[in-house]
């Protein structure tokens, strides 16, 4: 009887501390091998910078279907970005691009500079337009001047802009679309910074991964200005939501800085 009480007592116990063991791996995971990991940026590319030519600034367009022109100062688009990473994740067999964002809607890749770039049919009013320099693997340039904002009117001078010279916002960048065989091994997360600086005690970046049933699978909270790396997701389809945290622990008002988009993921060969 005493040996039987101290083999249950014993199973107790390792089942307590594998448990504590699950619990405990990886922060950023759920306990089923998915995890996600702050990364290191890429090597920088020094005065890398995004100008947004086309519209102008507060400009009023005449026709729904607006043109953007980009140029570019210390970039290149259109060539292979040259480090390891480009081959650990996805990359583009087109290059160095420039992401485009109209309205927090998911962005456009431009792989050409000073040449038109059709943003779409947009609603009559006012919009907002993001423009930053990516790597051939969709890794935004990160920087306080390698960016564009610019917003402009179609059609007429009404409504209110998304994003101002001045509100702190999170801008969503990946992930974005399909993530197939290799590509759907590590998916890097990636954003950018409007009038922000992250820091332990103030600004954070949120994200968090949830499955078709909201359950959240992954989450990670970022207090530099870098990407994150996910790992071990199914095949399925995820919701992936970035939240700019302020020092209060609570989301940052402002219409870019809750965030939510669907990736789906298919690994394997």
């Amino acid at each position: 009887m005493l040996q039987s009480r101290r083999a249950s007592l014993s199973a107790l116990a390792l089942l307590f501390g594998g448990v504590l063991l699950l619990a405990g791996c990886g922060g950023g995971g759920d306990g089923d091998g998915v995890q996600i990991q702050a990364g290191d940026r890429s090597p920088s590319i020094d005065g890398a910078m995004a100008r947004v030519t086309a519209p102008a600034d507060s400009a009023v367009v005449d026709s729904a279907g607006v043109d953007a022109t980009v140029e570019a100062e210390n970039f290149e688009a259109g060539i292979q970005t040259d480090t390891e990473r480009a081959n650990e994740i996805a990359n583009s067999g087109n290059g160095q691009h420039f992401h485009l964002i109209v309205d927090n809607q998911p962005y456009m890749a431009n792989y050409e500079t000073g040449t038109p770039f059709d943003l779409g049919d947009l609603e009559p009013g006012a919009h907002t337009l993001v423009a930053f320099p990516s790597r051939s693997y969709h890794e935004s340039v990160k920087g306080p001047e390698a960016y564009d904002l610019v917003n402009f009117y179609v059609g007429e001078e009404s409504g209110e802009f998304m994003l101002g010279s001045r509100e702190p916002a999170i801008i969503y960048s990946r992930p974005k679309g399909r993530y197939r065989r290799a590509d759907a091994e590590r998916i890097m997360l990636d954003f950018y910074l409007h009038n922000v600086e992250l820091s332990p005690d103030g600004y954070q970046a949120r994200y968090t991964i949830r499955d078709t049933d909201g359950t959240e699978v992954a989450s990670i909270t970022l207090t530099e200005w870098t990407p994150a790396f996910v790992t071990g997701l199914e095949a399925g389809t995820y919701e992936v939501n970035l939240q700019l945290i302020g020092s209060d622990g609570n989301v940052v008002p402002g219409p870019f800085n809750d965030t939510t988009r669907k990736i789906r993921v298919r690994p394997g060969n």
